[in-house]
């Protein structure tokens, strides 16, 4: 996945998991720490909404929270990158797969694919 989807697949994983008692207290950090990395402090309105709406209907509008995070930088932020992929891989298999499944790739720029264990083979003139 590229980083924007990571991270985007990350927020909304972890709002939906972050709301049950059944997530893990690791889910619970990371997912809070992506919070504080994404808000940086809470200075832009616009990114706050986002992720407040993401907590209340997790993917319930997803461009707000790809918008929120090209706001930021999110995409170049290797930081936030790695927080992401941490929390994905805490998270079981299928709440991550969920997540993955809201995900827009419109903003994607070559050769996409969504899904695991997929073989792609791209030739280029």
């Amino acid at each position: 996945m590229d980083p924007l989807t990571v991270i985007i697949t990350a927020l909304i994983a972890g709002a939906a998991a972050g709301g049950q008692d059944a997530a893990s207290a690791t889910v619970r950090e990371v997912y809070q720490a992506i919070r504080r990395r994404v808000s940086r402090g809470g200075d832009d309105p616009d990114v706050r909404t986002a992720l407040e709406a993401n907590e209340a209907t997790p993917g319930g509008n997803v461009a707000a929270l790809e918008a929120a995070i090209a706001r930021i930088g999110g995409a170049n932020d290797s930081e936030l990158q790695t927080l992401a992929a941490q929390l994905l891989s805490a998270l079981p298999h299928s709440e991550a797969d969920r997540a993955r499944h809201l995900v827009d790739l419109r903003h994607a720029q070559v050769a996409v694919q969504s899904g695991d264990n997929n073989t792609q083979n791209n030739t280029f003139n």
